[in-house]
C-alpha cells in the first residue's frame, strides 16, 4: 500500500496551516498552502515561516514535485511562489482561479494574472512517487476552492473547518454551492482525515489542524449529517453577515494573484 509522511506548519499570525506530504517510498513530495509573512506597517514581505518547510525538506532528504494551491486565499500573502523558485517546482492551482482574478481585476487595478504552471480541473489525477493525488472541486468559499485527496486522507482548504464551514460571502462565494460541496466531502469514509486551513487557538483551545469525516458530520455545528440546504445556506449567511473582511484582503488578493507584479 503507498503511504505517505504528512506534516503540518502552523503559522500563528494568520491562523494558516501548511502541509508537506511526502511518499514514503521515494520521498518525492508536495508543499500545500504554503505561507509568506508580511509586515503590513512597512509593506515588507519575508520568509521566515516558508524557510522552516524548507528546512524540514532539507533534513528528511525530500525532493519536491509541486506546490498546491486550494483556492486564492484572501488573509494572508502565499509561499508558493518563493518556494517555486527555491525547488524549481511548478505551482498548481484551479482553473477557476481566472474567474477570481477577472472578479476583482478592475477593483484592485491588478496586473496580469500570474502564469501558474498548471491549472487544475475536478477529478483530475497528480502523481508523486508512487501517491496519487485526486482533485476535487469544492467551490463556496470562494469560485477556485479545491480539495485534494490523497489516499485515506483529504486537505479541504476554506471549505471545512473544525466543527464550522468557511466563509461565503467573497465574490464568486457561494453558500448554496457549499452545500453541494461539503454534501460530496460527506460521501467519504466517516475515516477520512480531513486536513483543514486554518485553526485558531487560545488560551481555552488548542490547535487543530485535523479531523475526520465521521466526527464532522456529528459535531458540525453549521454542515451536520442531515443539515438540509436551507438550514445550511441561512445559518452560513447570517453568520458571514457578523464577519469583518481579512485585514490584509488587499495586499494578499494583489500578491497572490500577480505575485506582486507592478500594477498597469
Amino acid at each position: 500500500m503507498d503511504t505517505q509522511t504528512i506534516q503540518h506548519f502552523f503559522h500563528p499570525v494568520s491562523g494558516s496551516i501548511s502541509y508537506v506530504v511526502a511518499d514514503s517510498d521515494t520521498n518525492e513530495s508536495i508543499i500545500i498552502d504554503p505561507v509568506a509573512d508580511y509586515d503590513e506597517d512597512h509593506g515588507k514581505i519575508s520568509f521566515e515561516s516558508a524557510q522552516n518547510i524548507v528546512d524540514y525538506i532539507e533534513q528528511h532528504h525530500l525532493h519536491v514535485t509541486a506546490i498546491l494551491e486550494t483556492h486564492i486565499h484572501a488573509d494572508h500573502l502565499s509561499g508558493c511562489f518563493h518556494l517555486s523558485k527555491v525547488f524549481r517546482a511548478p505551482i498548481y492551482i484551479s482553473d477557476h482561479v481566472k474567474e477570481v482574478y477577472a472578479g476583482w481585476k478592475d477593483e484592485l487595478c491588478l496586473s496580469e494574472l500570474y502564469h501558474f504552471e498548471h491549472f487544475l480541473m475536478d477529478n483530475e489525477q497528480l502523481d508523486f512517487g508512487h501517491s496519487h493525488l485526486e482533485v476535487i472541486e469544492t467551490p463556496g468559499h470562494t469560485a477556485s476552492d479545491l480539495t485534494f485527496k490523497i489516499g485515506d486522507a483529504i486537505f479541504v482548504g476554506d471549505s471545512l473547518f473544525h466543527h464550522g464551514t468557511g466563509r461565503t460571502d467573497f465574490p464568486g462565494g457561494s453558500a448554496e454551492k457549499m452545500y453541494e460541496s461539503l454534501s460530496k466531502i460527506y460521501e467519504l469514509k466517516d475515516s477520512t482525515a480531513v486536513y483543514l486551513c486554518h485553526s485558531y487557538p487560545n488560551q481555552d483551545s488548542e490547535l487543530v489542524y485535523k479531523t475526520t469525516i465521521g466526527e464532522e458530520k456529528h459535531e458540525n455545528q453549521i454542515m451536520g449529517e442531515h443539515t438540509t440546504q436551507q438550514d445550511f445556506v441561512t445559518q452560513r449567511e447570517n453568520r458571514d453577515t457578523q464577519l469583518s473582511k481579512p485585514k490584509l484582503i488587499s495586499s494578499a488578493l494583489e500578491y497572490n494573484l500577480t505575485a506582486g507584479q507592478p500594477h498597469h
